[in-house]
């Protein structure tokens, strides 16, 4: 294919979809088969893989990364979880009523390390998928192509939405392993990139054998026209705006969407050379040819993950170092390619017949509140949604976090209960999470209360339903202790049996007492979109009435949230006489009195909603 016919033929495919809106389920859609859903009462649950589970100890570790760096340390090696070992928890997560869940990239990352930490304790490997090297293929150690596909059409089939990291900022650290691979770069003292290098004391990880200076020997690697790099001739150090480098990560030159046209970096020119059809990306290998603007590749290269398995949305890492223009452009592709995908797949895949746009949601450090989207996040973006850092914003100190009160959802329903229009742009709220820390007060469920049935979109992070440690990595770092190994709870075999019936009160939950409360919670959210988009009429100081319409199909949907201890409540603006209810925390069924019902024993909270018989 020309480079001509190459661009003309991305730019019409882009094209083809531009404009399409997003399309209302109808009322009939909320079936067992297929839920009503709408992203703005998502319950995202954020999974960092390799932490999770090991459904593939094959796989473990691929291209020569240790389990453990040369002073014996694990605080930032791969850990062996992976895409299998995701797969075989899917009920877990349905249990807890999560109808998206976030991966961290599982794209191919570097293959070596970098140093560890401030003072340089450890060996530093990218099992968190933030250091790309080739977004065309899956790392080895994630699965195969084939592993990933069965993983998005399990998770759809079990109506939860894929959202997959992605970061267009910065590549990788330049690593002796990679520069070993593909034979580019030059270290100090002629050092042999192909030997192992283990700091002696006063040496620290830091202090990598790598001579980042300008020099030809570094045009193999990415080249000049694509990254901001120490090797071709440019200051990259701790910058903290666009066209910087942030923690020294060479950053990519994609300001402008569509210029400069660049050439190929040759590093993965010579990888492609030989084909690996267990973990290349079918959908991208048209994007492994012609010029294209920097910003142009990789839209196509992480759109082409959409166009194969049907990924439904992005994280975007660090939204603020890339232009909104290139963000925009991404968006763009990627809803292209879910289109494609849609087409492709009917009758293969339940998703194939969702209707809603491609999602994408941001991460500006600090980022809170903006509904109205005077950033521009939304219009000029593309972005549905930034992360909230309201709750725990302290990525220094590490500090105890603040949560969700019942106060707290009156303002959230203010800005993000819109009762079925959509917000400007929507708030992805959380109080844990693998840049600040793990949030831990002595009353875990009354702060999962609050960030569950908080207004706007709410996220999970991995263990904050079993109370998972910070466990310091080993070293006493609190940072890379934010992302400690999963511990499930003890009776983790039973998760397809909690699955089973999260479309109405199956019963069936686990034993440890806070995986219980958050099942609860949980699938009681995913059954009623009012709980996240609802306009909120609050009764009294304990009870909150929220309601859902859908202004296209009419799909109507309402729910009493009351937090008190006394045995009667009012459901008025609610629901009306004769009307019957279950309680979503108990099971129990009460029909509705003189604008009231009678729970006496119930429990930490009351859910109200239409009886759902099961």
């Amino acid at each position: 294919m020309s480079t001509t016919v190459a661009r003309s033929a991305l730019c019409l495919a882009v094209g083809a979809a531009l404009g399409l809106g997003a399309v209302a389920q109808t009322a009939a859609a909320e079936s067992a088969a297929t839920p009503y859903f709408t992203w703005n009462n998502a319950l995202v649950y954020f999974v960092i893989t390799d932490r999770f589970a090991n459904g593939a100890p094959g796989n473990d570790g691929a291209y020569g990364r240790p389990d453990h760096d040369g002073r014996g340390n694990t605080t930032a090696t791969f850990h062996g979880g992976d895409i299998k070992g995701l797969t075989d928890h899917l009920d877990y997560l349905k249990s807890l009523g999560a109808s998206a869940v976030w991966i961290s990239a599982p794209y191919e990352q570097s293959h070596g390390w970098t140093g560890g930490g401030p003072s340089g304790l450890y060996a530093h490997y990218p099992y968190h998928g933030y250091y790309a090297l080739d977004f065309t293929a899956m790392d080895a150690a994630m699965g195969t192509v084939e592993q990933f596909r069965t993983f998005v059409n399990e998770a759809h089939k079990r109506g939860i939405r894929v959202i997959m990291d992605v970061v267009m900022n910065h590549s990788g650290y330049a690593t002796l392993k990679d520069m070993c691979d593909f034979g580019y770069g030059q270290t100090k003292d002629n050092w042999d990139p192909c030997k192992d290098w283990v700091p002696k004391p006063p040496l620290n990880y830091h202090q990598k054998p790598i001579d980042e200076s300008k020099s030809e020997a570094w045009d193999g690697w990415w080249g000049k026209d694509w990254l901001i790099f120490g090797g071709y001739g440019e200051i990259c150090g701790a910058g903290v705006g666009l066209n910087e480098c942030i923690a020294f990560l060479p950053d990519f030159k994609n300001s402008n969407a569509h210029e400069p046209v660049v050439s190929l970096p040759q590093f993965l020119l010579k990888k492609w050379q030989k084909p690996q059809p267990d973990y290349d990306i079918p959908a991208a290998l048209p994007y492994r040819q012609g010029r294209h603007s920097v910003a142009e590749f990789q839209a196509g290269w992480l759109s082409s993950w959409v166009e194969e398995f049907g990924v439904d949305g992005f994280r975007c890492d660090t939204a603020k170092h890339v232009t909104k223009q290139t963000w925009k452009l991404l968006k763009e592709y990627s809803q292209a390619a879910l289109q494609r995908w849609r087409e492709k797949n009917k009758d293969q895949d339940p998703a194939a017949s969702w209707t809603e746009d491609f999602f994408m949601v941001g991460e500006h450090w600090a980022f809170q509140n903006d509904p109205d989207d005077n950033s521009g996040y939304a219009s000029k973006g593309g972005f549905d949604a930034m992360i909230d850092f309201s709750f725990n914003a302290d990525g220094k100190g590490l500090a105890p976090c603040f949560y969700p009160r019942e106060n707290t959802w009156d303002s959230y329903a203010r800005m993000y209960g819109t009762g079925g229009a959509k917000p400007a742009l929507n708030a992805l709220s959380y109080i844990s999470s693998h840049d600040t820390s793990l949030c831990r007060p002595k009353d875990l469920d009354q702060a999962l209360t609050g960030l569950i049935l908080l207004p706007g979109m709410v996220e999970l992070f991995y263990g904050d339903e079993t109370a998972r440690k910070n466990d310091g990595g080993g070293i006493k770092d609190r940072e890379q202790g934010t992302r400690s190994d999963m511990n499930f709870p003890v009776d983790i075999d039973s998760q397809s049996v909690w699955a089973a019936h999260t479309d109405s009160y199956g019963g069936k939950f686990s034993v440890n007492t806070t995986v219980e409360h958050v099942q609860k919670l949980g699938q009681f959210r995913t059954r009623n979109p009012a709980v996240g988009a609802g306009t909120q009429i609050r009764h009294g100081e304990h009870t909150v009435c929220r309601l859902y319409k859908d202004p296209v199909s009419g799909y109507e949907n309402k729910v009493v949230i009351y937090t008190g201890e006394e045995n009667s409540i009012s459901v008025q603006d609610c629901f009306v006489n004769g009307d019957v209810l279950q309680d979503g925390y108990t099971g129990t069924k009460v029909t509705v009195e003189n604008g009231m019902v009678n729970l006496p024993g119930h429990g930490k909270v009351v859910l109200l909603e239409t009886y759902r018989p099961h």
